[in-house]
């Protein structure tokens, strides 16, 4: 789930990016930290984060739940709730742990012009409908793709297979002739040593 939010970053800052290199801002000053942040959260990106990371700690505290129920059949619901209470009282980090290093990258490689663009971009109607239709359209392209991307990989696999025997039948046809080498005899010197003798 997180790698689909970290895909999801990616394609939604690609996207971004085209609408940006239409119109680059001159002006070369940084972004402000409030600014990247206002425009993380207009993309859906702060969101989409945190939504990924609850979810893998409540998958992570289901596996917990499983794996002790399964070596304690008999565990009662008192024990259960003290399980639940390890995960309750340490929660797993959220997207401010990790906005410093985003944050930074944004700083890196736009302007304030360009992310204010963005930000007005995402907060239009249009930029809303994008951000909320991009992860029907990231799931419906790779649920269509699968099978198109299958029948390329086997045309691929049966072509490269194809040109390797075909290799191997051009170098084979290299190598010297059997009838040139020296035959090994039963006590191992070849049959050009016998005759020399």
């Amino acid at each position: 789930m997180v790698r689909r939010s970290v895909a999801l970053v990616l394609l939604v800052t690609c996207l971004f990016g085209v609408g940006l290199a239409q119109g680059i801002a001159l002006d070369p000053t940084p972004p402000s930290r409030a600014q990247v942040l206002s425009l993380l959260t207009a993309m859906g990106i702060r969101q989409g984060v945190e939504n990924s990371l609850k979810t893998a700690q409540a998958r992570v505290k289901a596996s917990a739940h499983a794996a002790y129920k399964k070596n304690h059949p008999d565990a009662d619901e008192a024990s259960l709730k003290r399980l639940d209470a390890v995960f309750d009282t340490t929660p797993l980090f959220g997207f401010e742990e990790i906005s410093e290093t985003i944050i930074s990258v944004y700083q890196k490689n736009l302007s304030a012009a360009d992310v204010q663009a963005g930000i007005d971009f995402y907060s239009s109607d249009a930029g809303k409908r994008l951000v909320e239709k991009i992860p029907v359209i990231v799931r419906e392209a790779n649920d269509s793709s699968k099978e198109r991307v299958q029948q390329k990989l086997t045309a691929y696999s049966d072509e490269i297979m194809r040109k390797l025997e075909a290799f191997q039948q051009e170098m084979d046809k290299q190598k010297p002739a059997s009838a040139d080498k020296p035959k090994a005899t039963p006590n191992g010197s070849s049959s050009t040593d016998q005759k020399s003798k």
